[in-house]
């Protein structure tokens, strides 16, 4: 009889992309069940492919009380009811009363943190967690292999990539993206700042909101780019790239690695505990990052910035492949989880 997973997530790309992930590596192992808030509406949630629960939750803001006893509640009955061997938890709000029935529940607990910054959740159960894995070095736990997760598909070749999205293969390509959603910031700042300098190629991913808006400023400034809402096969576009202008969400500095792709960094200023920033200086003290805050990322300065690191490519990428070769003698979440429960 296999063995049950109970996967906590919810909220970001960020956080649903890797748990998806983590659970294409448990299949066949174990009996897989998420559970989370607002999972049933999350564009970013597989729900057709992955049985799953909602549970209430709310941030600890007015109405956290209220509602996290209800998804309490929620989490309690489900737990009873399945009755995982393990739960794994990948932080957010949306987690919380879901982690919080299963330590009531004196339930064995692994629990995984992105970010180089502890978020409140992790902390709060962590002292009572069975397992704490970590991708960044430095937090006292066990680290784990770096993002993504998923299966690798053979990498295209550069050339071949650029002539993917329409590009000249001859020519660099600035990959510029802000998350599973886009940042407007960045729609409005990166073709004013390409412009300024040698004329590069972009992939531009905007989001669903701003990409008819942002293909139109590259086109009026002259500027060959392929614009899209969203890229569900990023490893084309890291391919493709020479140089990235992006955030700093754990999942985007782990990808970065991966693909040894330098990179000018802008981390969200309003992500929590301004942890973006705390992962961007990762990369920027490796010597692999440029990295300069949304406030003072002006055009001029950001231009500046792309262009330096355009021009310090091979430097910047020594320091991303020495991360890759020390990522080989880490383990995967997925086989601390199977020691835990086979």
């Amino acid at each position: 009889m296999k063995k049950k997973v109970l996967i906590a997530a919810g909220g970001t790309g960020g956080h649903l992309f890797h748990a998806q992930q983590l659970a294409q590596h448990l299949l066949g192992d174990a009996e897989l069940l998420f559970a989370g808030h607002k999972l049933g509406t999350s564009p970013f949630f597989e729900k057709e492919k992955i049985p799953f629960a909602e549970i209430t939750a709310h941030p600890l803001k007015k109405g956290f009380f209220s509602k996290t006893c209800i998804g309490f509640w929620q989490a309690c009955k489900l737990i009873r009811q399945s009755k995982p061997d393990v739960v794994v938890g990948f932080g957010s709000y949306h987690t919380f009363p879901v982690l919080l029935a299963a330590a009531c529940l004196r339930k064995k607990l692994v629990l995984f943190e992105a970010n180089c910054k502890i978020g409140k959740v992790i902390r709060c159960f962590r002292p009572v967690a069975t397992q704490v894995a970590f991708q960044f070095p430095n937090n006292g736990g066990t680290l784990v292999s770096w993002l993504p997760w998923k299966s690798a598909s053979p990498r295209l070749p550069k050339e071949e990539a650029k002539k993917l999205y329409g590009l000249n293969p001859e020519k660099k390509v600035i990959l510029v993206f802000g998350g599973s959603q886009g940042a407007a910031f960045l729609n409005e700042m990166a073709p004013k700042a390409i412009a300024r300098i040698e004329k590069y190629q972009v992939i531009h991913l905007a989001g669903p909101a701003e990409a008819a808006i942002v293909k139109a400023a590259y086109e009026k400034l002259g500027i060959a780019a392929c614009v899209k809402p969203f890229e569900k096969e990023m490893a084309h576009a890291y391919a493709a790239a020479d140089a990235a202008l992006c955030r700093s969400g754990a999942g985007t500095i782990a990808e970065l690695i991966q693909f040894e792709l330098p990179a000018l960094l802008i981390p969200y200023p309003h992500a929590a505990e301004n942890h973006q920033r705390t992962n961007g200086e990762y990369l920027r003290d490796l010597g692999a990052a440029r990295l300069i805050a949304q406030n003072e990322a002006d055009v001029e300065k950001s231009a500046h910035c792309v262009s330096g690191l355009i021009g310090e490519l091979e430097e910047r990428k020594m320091p991303l492949r020495k991360v890759k070769e020390e990522d080989r003698q880490r383990t995967h979440l997925a086989d601390i989880i199977r020691r835990i429960i086979l």
